[in-house]
């Protein structure tokens, strides 16, 4: 374990396991915590990813219920990039959507990072995955994971993949039970859109979109009434933050 408790900063040595199992010499910033790498066997590795990018003991994140929790059951190959730059390759990684918990294969056991505002993204094939700040009411902002739909210079649509419990439960309109009684997992998905370094916004409706881009609220509002698109569909949004960004390139 490496502890970063001081009022210095200073050099590390740290071991990137990878394929290759390359060593590179980042800084690290002091007063961010420990370092240390625990997996789901309970033993601690004393190894450090990069730098802000940790690892903790990952445990089970649902009970036996009926569905997965995670996007992919097996793990892919994928890369991490750092907000500092630092590429971690070579690793295979898996998206739990229960848990909200981006897994990855270290050492034959199952991690999963510990500290995601350091992430740039997870790259998994064609998808990419951020770990962003998101309004989840009016007055309160939470943390998760996206998947980058579109992103450009001045919007970025985002993809949010939630799972909620349900119980088969029947109950009679005289109170009667029934059911299996087991759980079983519903996906709920919804798209956000994100300007510049402000809060990802869910889009439950057209107006939650044109409510963030009000410099061309009108144009873009009778885009997508022109063009019959739905907030709904990735290919449309796509289509309207492309509209958009031509609009923001011929203002400028």
């Amino acid at each position: 374990m490496i502890n970063m408790n001081r009022s210095f900063y200073f050099i590390t040595t740290i071991a990137l396991l990878t394929a290759a199992n390359v060593t590179a010499q980042i800084s690290v910033e002091a007063g961010r915590g420990n370092l240390n790498v625990s997996t789901m066997n309970m033993e601690p590795n004393q190894v450090d990813i990069i730098d802000g990018v940790a690892t903790m003991r990952y445990t089970n994140s649902a009970p036996a219920l009926n569905g997965s929790p995670y996007l992919y059951d097996e793990f892919k190959d994928g890369t991490m990039t750092a907000l500092d730059g630092t590429v971690v390759p070579g690793l295979k990684y898996r998206y739990d959507i229960y848990a909200d918990k981006m897994q990855f294969i270290l050492q034959g056991d199952t991690a999963t990072i510990n500290k995601p505002l350091a992430l740039r993204s997870v790259e998994l094939g064609d998808q990419k995955f951020v770990y962003e700040v998101y309004m989840l009411e009016a007055d309160r902002v939470a943390t998760g994971y996206f998947e980058v739909i579109e992103d450009s210079e001045y919007l970025t649509v985002l993809f949010k993949r939630e799972i909620e419990l349900e119980q088969d439960i029947y109950v009679s309109n005289y109170g009667g039970g029934g059911g299996t009684k087991e759980f079983r997992m519903k996906n709920v998905n919804n798209f956000y859109i994100k300007e510049g370094q402000s809060a990802a916004i869910k889009i439950n409706k057209k107006k939650d979109l044109l409510d963030v881009i009000t410099d061309h609220r009108d144009q873009v509002s009778q885009y997508i009434k022109e063009k019959r698109l739905s907030i709904k569909k990735a290919e449309d949004l796509q289509a309207i933050v492309t509209y958009y960004n031509s609009l923001k390139e011929s203002a400028s």
